[in-house]
């Protein structure tokens, strides 16, 4: 594979199958702009939006790094805590008043009874408020947790999205989507005894296997690393490696399940619909 153009990939269905692929002919008039660009193209067009997205991720990154509280919101925050402390004050206030005076008023053991109940419901109320703790103290400690977690998280995003770069670069210069096509055709025809072309939808389906186990298979480091490292440091992961492998499981038999028979009928539309599928 040479580095110029036109970029072709390394495996292409034409040269599996003994054949030299090219986007040019000698011919003028044969000439595909499409073909000759296309790779190149592709290319370019992901890195334009990769790095867009990095450029985002590592503004919203910088803003991770500041522990200050914000001023204005702590000036809100305190002031609303002001006034409800207040507010909170003058209700039990009312509340010792009101209790004061239905103790006076009644004789007698229901007196003494109406005290107690109204007694002990001054009691839950105190308990209460010593429950109501001032918000303010609450959202800086929050806030300093939510940036750490917030910058582990992205940072995390940032090395996982540019695995992803290179890998989809590297995918589509070494020719992996007609490389699976043609291992797909290989197995069904070797296992099954279906060929491509009385059978496109089978082949598609395991195409479409093939895939998933690889895309599984290629994630799952930064999955296990986000799960049991991340999250687990800022206390979110309740899972076990036991449970995880187990959803995994259970995950790719449903993709089987309902992805597998969507597929097929989409294909099947498609094939019947011939040109113009797009009406169905």
């Amino acid at each position: 594979m040479t580095f110029s153009l036109p970029l072709t990939p390394q495996y292409t269905q034409l040269s599996g199958a003994g054949k030299t692929p090219s986007a040019t002919n000698n011919n003028d008039d044969d000439f595909s702009a499409l073909g000759y660009y296309a790779v190149f193209a592709t290319i370019a067009f992901t890195l334009v939006v990769f790095l867009f997205e990095a450029y985002l991720d590592f503004r919203q990154r910088s803003s991770y790094y500041k522990t200050e509280f914000p001023s204005e919101l702590s000036k809100t925050v305190g002031n609303i805590d002001a006034e409800r402390e207040k507010e909170l004050k003058e209700k039990a206030r009312d509340v010792d008043d009101d209790g004061k005076k239905r103790e006076e008023g009644n004789d007698g053991d229901k007196a003494a009874g109406d005290g107690k109940t109204k007694q002990d419901d001054i009691n839950k109320n105190k308990e209460s408020l010593d429950k109501n703790k001032p918000l303010l103290p609450q959202l800086q400690s929050k806030f300093s947790k939510a940036q750490s977690y917030g910058l582990d998280k992205i940072t995390f995003s940032i090395i996982s999205s540019t695995y992803n770069l290179f890998e989809e670069i590297i995918f589509l210069l070494c020719g992996y989507i007609p490389y699976c096509w043609d291992l797909s055709c290989h197995v069904g025809k070797a296992y099954f005894g279906w060929n491509e072309n009385d059978n496109e939808i089978k082949i598609s389906l395991i195409f479409m296997a093939v895939n998933v186990i690889i895309g599984t298979i290629t994630s799952l480091p930064f999955e296990l690393y986000s799960t049991f490292r991340i999250e687990k440091k800022h206390g979110f992961n309740k899972q076990t490696p036991q449970l995880f492998f187990t959803d995994k499981v259970k995950g790719l038999l449903l993709t089987c399940v309902f992805g597998g028979p969507f597929v097929a009928l989409f294909l099947k539309i498609i094939k019947m619909g011939g040109e113009s599928f797009y009406i169905y």
